[in-house]
């Protein structure tokens, strides 16, 4: 398996809170349905992509956006966390790009995230 990136999430957040900061990369009526963070990080899905913002370096001056749209997701997998693991695990396999991972805190409902999926990715 390639994976093209791993990112770390810990909380969820309100999803209203981050139509600043990623209100460039939302079409119009785009709609943000789930929204997490992790520091410096941050990770949404709308009705229509998946985006990731990574603050790179110590002085958080490098910034990264990756952008998923749900039409090129071949297929995903959701992990819950066992007794002694710190995190649950969430993976996307990318159409000619690989795999991308997020690692959610142990408390959060990763369900939540992989119904969401079921109901935007196309078989």
């Amino acid at each position: 398996m390639d994976l093209i990136a791993k990112f770390s999430v810990l909380e969820k957040t309100n999803p209203a809170d981050s139509k600043e900061l990623f209100g460039i990369f939302l079409a119009p009526n785009e709609e943000i349905l789930l929204a997490y963070k992790h520091i410096r990080d941050r990770v949404i899905f709308t009705d229509s992509k998946i985006i990731c913002y990574d603050v790179q370096g110590i002085t958080g001056s490098k910034k990264e956006y990756k952008i998923f749209p749900y039409s090129k997701i071949a297929s995903f997998s959701v992990e819950t966390a066992g007794f002694f693991d710190a995190d649950s695990d969430f993976k996307i396999w990318v159409s000619g790009v690989g795999c991308f991972e997020i690692k959610f805190g142990k408390n959060l409902n990763i369900k939540e995230i992989g119904g969401l999926m079921a109901t935007k990715i196309s078989y």
